[in-house]
């Protein structure tokens, strides 16, 4: 169960980082867009840590068994 909910996180993650990269508001100016890209690659970052986090645990457990 629970790694159905870090994949379930992960998939989030990628969604909201996609869509912070992909996104450019005018008024934020390009300082502004250039932090809101770099926060979406920390999102997309953090989601590949959780997935690979995840593969790590289960591998751990199958040695364990």
């Amino acid at each position: 169960m629970r790694e159905n909910l870090k994949l379930f996180f992960a998939v989030l993650l990628i969604l909201f980082g996609s869509f912070l990269i992909g996104l450019t508001v005018n008024s934020f100016g390009k300082t502004g867009n250039f932090i809101m890209h770099l926060i979406g690659i920390g999102f997309n970052l953090g989601a590949i840590f959780v997935v690979r986090s995840k593969k790590d645990n289960q591998q751990s457990s199958q040695t364990n068994e």
